[in-house]
């Protein structure tokens, strides 16, 4: 009986050691995680013809809107340039353009060398951008009936 007790005794120690090393554990699952890149692109409005303009004359200027749109996802500076794609050079580089966006001067210089200072536009947000071209009262006959077929070009790059 003394060795039915001891077993016992022994047994009950032995798992009671064993029961207080023991922890109660959980776990929670997050399942469907997507980690996605942001996108930058740019549009304007309009998409053609935002600074055409007829009988522009010597001393007078005209101011066109085009109208810059962040349609990515991650903030973004624009920098807009022109490029002649046809017509007389002396008329081109005798052009002068101011641009302005809210309220603010990013470019006044001449037309042909244009190359605004960065306009920073965050996901989603627009910006009204005017363009004042001129051509100077200076100019003489030599430019009558000239003409200049160009391209803008909005230059997008993410904020870094």
């Amino acid at each position: 009986m003394k060795r039915i007790v001891l077993f016992v005794v022994s047994c009950f120690a032995i798992l009671t050691i064993g029961a207080a090393g023991a922890y109660f554990t959980g776990e929670a699952q997050v399942p469907e995680n997507m980690i996605r890149a942001g996108s930058v692109q740019v549009s304007t409005e309009p998409t053609s013809s935002a600074i055409s303009m007829d009988a522009l004359a010597p001393g007078v200027t005209i101011t066109k809107p085009l109208t810059v749109v962040n349609t990515g996802d991650l903030p973004i500076n624009v920098v807009v340039t022109a490029s002649k794609k046809a017509g007389i050079t002396d008329f081109w580089e005798a052009l002068t353009c101011k641009v302005v966006s809210d309220g603010n001067s990013i470019y006044d210089g001449p037309l042909s060398t244009m190359r605004t200072a960065p306009l920073a536009l965050a996901a989603g947000a627009r910006s009204q951008v005017q363009f004042s071209v001129a051509l100077p009262p200076e100019a003489g006959n030599e430019f009558a009936n000239d003409y200049v077929k160009l391209t803008l070009y909005a230059d997008a790059e993410q904020v870094h």
